[in-house]
């Protein structure tokens, strides 16, 4: 039988360890008291997932499906074993098609990922191994989508959104230094499972940001600043973009920011410095991240309870971040199997904590790039329908107890699904973009449709030598702003946007009637350009 801590009691914390989670007293993000996981530096205690009545009260994701679109999970693992769900539902692509078989195993030495983000989602609890998953009572599928052994097609991705599961969790992305263009087959797909799978509740589709808030710039061998919107599957309104944060509750130093992340989960850093996640790894000192000759901590060598080197210390990323939620999904789900995917991410944005409300540095370039006399990122900002955004952490951090809570009494505030066409909204202008200067150019459009939005899409046409010095600027009609894209990025050199599609979050339920206007900032003198045409799209209900 599961053995539960009911409060935050220190004391309850231990007992739940001893009685059969060793490696629990070193996992942070289920409670923080400022362990050091093996790491030099602690983290802060009290920033955790907030879950422990949650587990209190027997809620632990069962009877929820996840499926880990990955690299494949090493199912005989001990600490994953008793919660595969066994049959023909997991995905192996170096099969034949349908792909459906028992199991969906790594198939190179390479192959660790999956394992390790499938243990932070659904770990086997009190079993005498290691730590337990945030839904350590939820069934796990695998898809080995990412493995080195096989080859990725149109109809793999597309399977990665598709079937019988209730969440989807993705830790994977495109690279952030150019600006990738989404498969419309896969979009669709996404909408599809949104709108129908669960009985017509929706699938819920859990994606990790991506760790590119410093990345190579694009044609150069200069760091630069990422952004989560240059990864054109990041544009979907039907996903849950998931940034992530460290052992102190701040954002990871890796986590890319945007205005299409939607919350932030624990994903932590690299674990010699400062805390990484405590996970399962591939078994044996042969293969996985902890191995006999790992340059990391000793308990990555098997050293301090590591026997076997089945656990690591090291994982992190947003890969790390978007199973956690992943994992707090399942519980939202079993707290309340009514809820669609609308309410699960309307729960999530509610409930959220604020995160570095005072947080003035990021004004600036983080680089210490000049730019003209404009802020580089906006702080806290809390739009007309009273929901707080940033683009570091989209509402804020997840919190477990709040938001199941939430859940058990919710109600939905929503009506029929709408969603409206770029083509409702074209403004076809050629505007010049003044050259390094902080007013920019403005153009505005009114919007005649009247939805209470759960999202805007913007698509873009830009002509211009280098769009990486440009940052895109969107107004809603109640004055609230979202930078889109920050300027001086990592898009360095390549040229034009031409119909790009971008996402933001921070209009939340406010009302797309009335002007909308957009705003272009030239950041670096040298390459002129014009603003050739924009156009909105919104999804959310009627008001």
């Amino acid at each position: 039988m599961s053995v539960l801590f009911t409060n935050c009691s220190q004391g309850a914390f231990e007992a739940a360890v001893a009685l059969g989670d060793p490696l629990l007293e070193h996992a942070w993000h289920i409670k923080n008291t400022g362990q050091k996981a093996f790491a030099t530096n602690g983290g802060t205690a009290g920033v955790d997932l907030n879950i422990a009545k949650t587990w209190g009260a027997g809620i632990t994701g069962r009877g929820v499906k996840v499926l880990i679109s990955d690299d494949g999970v090493e199912d005989s693992h001990q600490d994953l074993t008793g919660n595969y769900l066994y049959g023909t539902v997991s995905r192996d692509y170096s099969k034949a098609y349908p792909y459906l078989y028992n199991t969906s195993e790594p198939k190179t030495a390479d192959d660790n990922h999956g394992t390790a983000v499938a243990g932070l989602v659904a770990a086997v609890a009190d079993n005498g191994f290691g730590s337990k998953g945030v839904a350590y009572g939820a069934s796990i599928v695998s898809a080995n989508f990412l493995s080195d052994g096989v080859t990725a097609t149109e109809t793999t991705l597309l399977d990665q959104a598709s079937g019988n599961i209730d969440v989807f969790n993705m830790s994977w992305g495109s690279k952030q230094n150019t600006v990738s263009v989404p498969l419309a087959v896969f979009q669709n797909q996404l909408r599809s499972g949104a709108l129908t799978l669960r009985g017509g509740k929706g699938a819920i589709y859990v994606k990790a940001a991506g760790n590119f808030y410093y990345v190579t710039c694009a044609g150069t061998s200069v760091d630069c600043l990422g952004n989560a919107n240059f990864d054109g599957d990041n544009s979907s309104p039907f996903l849950i973009l998931v940034g992530a944060l460290n052992a102190k509750g701040e954002a990871a130093s890796y986590s890319s920011p945007g205005s299409n992340v939607w919350i932030s989960s624990f994903g932590g850093e690299f674990g010699d410095t400062d805390p990484a996640m405590v996970t399962t790894d591939r078994s044996g000192c042969n293969y996985g991240f902890a191995l006999s000759n790992s340059s990391g901590p000793k308990f990555e060598r098997g050293a301090n309870g590591n026997i076997g080197c089945s656990y690591s210390v090291t994982f992190n990323g947003t890969s790390s971040a978007a199973p956690v939620l992943s994992g707090v999904v399942a519980l939202l789900l079993e707290a309340n199997p009514k809820l669609t995917w609308r309410d699960v991410k309307y729960i999530l944005a509610k409930t959220a904590v604020q995160i570095s409300p005072d947080a003035t540095a990021l004004y600036t370039h983080p680089l210490g790039t000049p730019i003209p006399v404009v802020i580089y990122e906006y702080p806290w900002l809390t739009n007309s329908a009273g929901f707080k955004f940033h683009n570091w952490f989209g509402f804020g951090r997840v919190d477990v107890d709040a938001a199941v809570a939430y859940a058990k009494k919710y109600t939905s505030p929503f009506g029929t699904f709408i969603e409206t066409e770029f083509d409702d909204n074209v403004r076809a202008v050629t505007r010049a973009i003044p050259d390094n200067s902080g007013p920019g150019v403005t153009d505005s459009m009114t919007v005649a449709s009247s939805v209470r939005i759960e999202s805007v899409q913007l698509r873009l046409t830009v002509s211009h030598a280098d769009i990486s010095q440009i940052a895109v600027e969107l107004t809603s009609p109640s004055g609230m702003k979202s930078y889109l894209v920050n300027m001086n990025n990592s898009l360095t050199n390549l040229a034009n946007y031409t119909d790009n599609v971008f996402l933001s979050n921070a209009f939340y339920q406010e009302s797309s009637a009335g002007v909308w206007t957009i705003k272009l900032i030239d950041a670096k003198a040298g390459t002129t350009g014009n603003l050739v045409r924009w156009s909105l799209r919104f999804t959310g209900s009627a008001n």
